[in-house]
This record gives structure tokens, sequence and C-alpha cells, in this order.
């Protein structure tokens, strides 16, 4: 996804935050922190969760910029990950009002899918529902027309799918600024353009390749 440039301001897998130094936002080290936790305890993952953050703004903008923090035992079961244990999480960072206005947390997951529209608006942390990435992709490119449903649906949800479940920490200032230099319907567009033109398929062997890297 790096080379694919789906995030416009992460341009290699160690550092993200380029393009916005104009705007005091420094490039800096992504931090690759592990969890162990079982699917039975929960609670170990907020404490590793949790200690991330806490080390992340201990160290300061300079340091480190994001956070990608992998749990592979919920590798097989995304219900649970970009459900309860999700919500759990974006209720304990919206409970902690310092903590809300430094962070924001992103899901994703190797088997990521496009949130029931049904349910109303899914959060920050959630992928924009079909209609919405449908409306992105009609208005920038006439020529995305001919996508499907289910392909807008595939290539919302690839720029998700990650080799393991994966919690994804932001700076909130950093994403303010990102949000304000970035056209958001057309680089939601151009992302799904990229990622059904590879293919499903080839997206899924390069995804299970990272899986089994050691």
């Amino acid at each position: 996804l790096v080379e694919l440039q789906i995030c416009p301001f992460t341009k290699s897998d160690t550092k993200s935050g380029h393009g916005l130094a104009e705007f005091g936002v420094p490039v800096a080290n992504i931090a690759y922190p592990f969890s162990n936790a079982s699917k039975n305890n929960l609670p170990l993952l907020f404490y590793h969760v949790w200690l991330s953050i806490f080390q992340m703004v201990r160290l300061g903008p300079t340091k480190v910029s994001s956070i990608l923090l992998a749990a592979p035992a919920f590798d097989d079961d995304f219900p649970l990950w970009s459900g309860p244990m999700f919500a759990m999480l974006e209720t304990s960072v919206a409970a902690i009002m310092e903590a809300q206005a430094e962070i924001g947390v992103v899901c994703f997951h190797p088997h990521y899918k496009i949130p029931n529209e049904q349910s109303g608006f899914p959060g920050f942390g959630q992928m924009h529902s079909i209609t919405k990435l449908q409306s992105f992709v009609v208005v920038v490119d006439d020529a995305t027309k001919t996508l499907t449903r289910n392909d807008i649906a595939a290539g919302g949800a690839w720029q998700r799918r990650t080799p393991h479940a994966t919690i994804n920490v932001l700076r909130a200032d950093q994403l303010q600024q990102a949000e304000g230099r970035r056209n958001t319907g057309l680089l939601y567009a151009r992302n799904i353009r990229v990622l059904t033109d590879l293919g499903s398929e080839k997206l899924q062997t390069d995804l299970h390749y990272e899986q089994n890297l050691v």
C-alpha cells in the first residue's frame, strides 16, 4: 500500500508525515508494537494499545508519527475486531478527553469489510459507507462509473486490509492538517481505481505473502 501511495503522507514503511512540513508536521518514525493478547483477553490487548499510545505521546511528534499495532490472534475474527473490540477502544479514547485531543484510532484487518450502512455513520475509525464512496467515485471521475457497487466495496475494503489485525494510532493535530490538505473525494476515488485495476486476486496473493513473512 505504500508503493501504491494509498496514503499521500506516507512514503515509506518506516516513516510518515511527508508533505506536511509547511504545517509544522515533522516526518517521523512509524512504531510497530505487537500484542500477543488472545481473543479471550481483551484487557491485555487494551493494555498494549494504551502503553503504546502513552509512549508515543511521551516521545513527541518528532520521534513517533503514528502507531501500527498488530494483534495476530484476532486475524480470523473480523466481527469481534471491528465490532465490540474497536467500539470499546473508541469509547475509551472518547472518555479520556485529553487522549481524544491527542489521538485518533483507525481499524485495519486482513478481512476488512465496509460497515453496514443501516447502522448509520460508522465513525472516523472505519471506512466510509459504500454509498459515500460511490458518490466520491461518480463526482471525481466519470470513467469510474463503469465500476459496480461490488467493485467500489472491494476497493474501499482493500484500503483497510493489512496482513494482521491492526490498530492504527494517529496524532489528532496531524490528522487535522492532513484532512485540510488532501482532497478526500479525489483520494478515495483514485485509490479505488488503483486497487480495482490490480484486482482482488493479486491483492490477496500479496496479502498472503506478507502474512507468511518471518
